[in-house]
């Protein structure tokens, strides 16, 4: 009996060492594969990148990625810039960053994160030179077979400047706490969701504005196609021309106290004029009146009139004052009284 268990000892030991020898050739043989796929991924990234460089340059503008490097062995994948530039002349755009670090999981390549390293000075038309600076800035991507699934930005204490001499920052423009936007196709259909809060402006020429914070909740009808091609023009209100849509709520509200929130369908004519029934809830009517005025150049007699007049026909819902607005190519009416025309975009 002794003997036997002296037999059975050294086997037990062998049969350990074969399966502990199986596992780590099967991680060896894991290794390798999973090395030789990361720098295949890496070389064609690379590859694309240079290939979207390039095209990009044969339409005239002249993207930078100043020192690009492929990173994150063995788990992500990333594309790092030490600088970043746009160059448009055709367009007249222009546009300088600091540092740009993107990555994805290697098991999970269609979602994409990606940090931009403040500052950033922009040069547009129509915009005086600009210098930009944030404490963070963040973007996520969604990629699908088709292309651009959804695309979210978060900026942390944004602040946007006049550019002075030498590419410095000169008086501040506007600032505020925390700016988040969310895009996703929905079918053929665009979602857009923006948040801006405590938002602080001091723009040259318009009256003092108190703080105050915006946010917008929206679908543009058959618009998923501006993930993968850009917002038609760059500009988000003359791209509306000749769409339609939902505005699930687009509000304007004040610290300190009053707001206004819309909601409704709308649709928008070639011409920019703007088609829709809204309804208009408001707090303090007449502390939110002078700040849309302000905000939205051609809308301080509208808003007065509607300030002026909720007292009348508004309902009370939840605190709030709310009224029904019916704009036809872009005159709006409250029942029967005429408000004015809103400015076309």
């Amino acid at each position: 009996m002794a003997r036997s268990r002296s037999y059975e000892a050294p086997r037990r030991k062998r049969s350990a060492s074969r399966v502990f020898a199986g596992i780590f050739g099967v991680v060896v043989v894991l290794a390798i594969v999973l090395t030789g796929v990361w720098f295949y991924l890496a070389r064609e990234l690379d590859r694309r990148v240079a290939a979207a460089l390039d095209e990009a340059a044969g339409g005239g503008t002249t993207i930078t990625c100043t020192d690009r490097e492929v990173f994150g062995y063995p788990f992500r994948l990333g594309l790092s810039c030490s600088a970043l530039g746009v160059e448009a002349p055709a367009n007249g755009v222009r546009v300088t960053a600091g540092a740009l670090h993107t990555a994805a999981q290697v098991y999970d390549p269609s979602r994409i994160v990606a940090e931009l390293a403040s500052p950033a000075s922009v040069e547009a038309p129509g915009l005086p030179p600009l210098a930009l600076r944030w404490d963070l800035a963040q973007t996520s991507t969604g990629l699908w077979s088709d292309g651009l699934e959804r695309v979210s930005l978060v900026m942390d204490n944004p602040v946007v400047a006049l550019q002075a001499a030498g590419g410095a920052a000169g008086a501040e423009i506007a600032r505020s706490t925390r700016l988040e936007a969310h895009a996703r196709r929905n079918g053929s259909s665009l979602d857009v969701a923006l948040t801006d809060a405590g938002i602080v402006a001091a723009v040259p020429g318009i009256p003092v504005m108190p703080p105050f914070d915006v946010s917008a909740d929206m679908t543009v009808d058959g618009a998923a196609g501006w993930l993968r091609s850009g917002v038609p023009g760059g500009r988000f209100g003359p791209a509306l021309r000749g769409q339609a849509g939902v505005v699930r709520q687009l509000r304007l509200s004040l610290p300190s106290g009053g707001g206004a929130e819309v909601s409704g369908p709308f649709r928008v004519s070639q011409d920019g004029r703007i088609s829709g029934d809204f309804r208009l809830a408001l707090e303090n009517p007449q502390a939110i009146a002078g700040l849309v005025g302000v905000l939205v150049p051609g809308t301080g007699g509208i808003a007065t009139s509607i300030a002026g007049a909720v007292g009348f026909v508004g309902r009370q819902e939840n605190g709030q004052t709310v009224v029904d607005v019916q704009v036809r190519d872009g005159e709006a009416r409250l029942g029967f009284i005429p408000l004015g025309d809103l400015p076309r975009l």
